[in-house]
């Protein structure tokens, strides 16, 4: 039976078990942010089972933390600059496995890097405040920065519609982290629907907005796709539901 071992939660179970059935191929991971100098200290490495025991090669970036040892590198990303920046590290177009987590535009940057990178496997924290029928998603906008409240990253639909766009099918959710499969690799898997994972949403596990007004930075990704990108129809059409959810102290699903 795997165990959990450096993961936050149980990231590290999942990810061993998903290359249990699909192999690795170049065994090269990537994870930001990285909010740690260590791969053992923090709140937790997806990817440190895979470096520390496996010997995957990898790269590691953070907006504040820099340790050349693990190849650690201080950047920040958006999405503007992402591609870039993987250029810039020689990064492989189809590395084994890419993990996100930046609590902000997680959304934004899991777009921008799947236009030009093909990870097999992908995890991208979500925002376990929103319900599954939610497609509510932080800005794209990088002077806004997560306060330490329930005004972080993307909803799990939302985090699924950026995912079909780019042919990646969610396989799996742990209580943090989304995990999207390439859709060539999807015949590994008993493939599960978008709703069998809404216990895993409406938890509640954050403080509300200290900020109450920041509930109107955040948008409907669903009329964003539908718009062509209306900013102001998706600000309008996510208020609802963002004063709801990043609010109140604790509500029914």
């Amino acid at each position: 039976m795997i165990e959990k071992k450096y993961s936050q939660s149980n990231q590290d179970i999942i990810i061993k078990n998903v290359f249990n059935k699909i192999g690795a191929t170049n065994k090269f991971c990537v994870e930001f942010g990285f909010n740690s100098e260590s791969l053992t200290v923090g709140t937790g490495s997806n990817t440190a089972r895979l470096i520390l025991d496996e010997g995957w090669d990898s790269v590691l970036f953070d907006g504040e933390f820099e340790n050349k040892q693990i190849n650690l590198h201080k950047e920040f990303l958006t999405p503007e600059n992402i591609c870039k920046i993987f250029h810039k590290h020689n990064i492989p177009t189809e590395l084994d496995y890419l993990s996100i987590d930046v609590d902000s535009m997680d959304l934004w940057l899991f777009d921008a890097v799947l236009k030009e990178y093909s990870p097999r496997l992908v995890s991208v924290e979500y925002n376990a405040n929103f319900s599954i029928d939610e497609a509510i998603t932080f800005p794209n906008d990088p002077n806004e920065h997560w306060q330490g409240d329930k005004g972080y990253g993307a909803s799990l639909k939302a985090l699924n519609l950026a995912a079909n766009e780019h042919n990646y099918h969610l396989i799996e959710v742990d209580r943090t982290d989304s995990f999207f499969i390439r859709n060539d690799l999807k015949d590994y898997f008993d493939l599960p629907e978008l709703n069998d994972f809404k216990d895993n949403c409406s938890l509640n596990p954050h403080i509300p907005l200290k900020n109450t007004e920041r509930y109107k930075l955040f948008l409907d990704y669903e009329v964003y796709l539908k718009t062509s990108g209306d900013l102001n129809k998706s600000r309008k059409a996510a208020n609802a539901i963002s004063k709801l959810r990043l609010t109140t102290q604790k509500i029914n699903a």
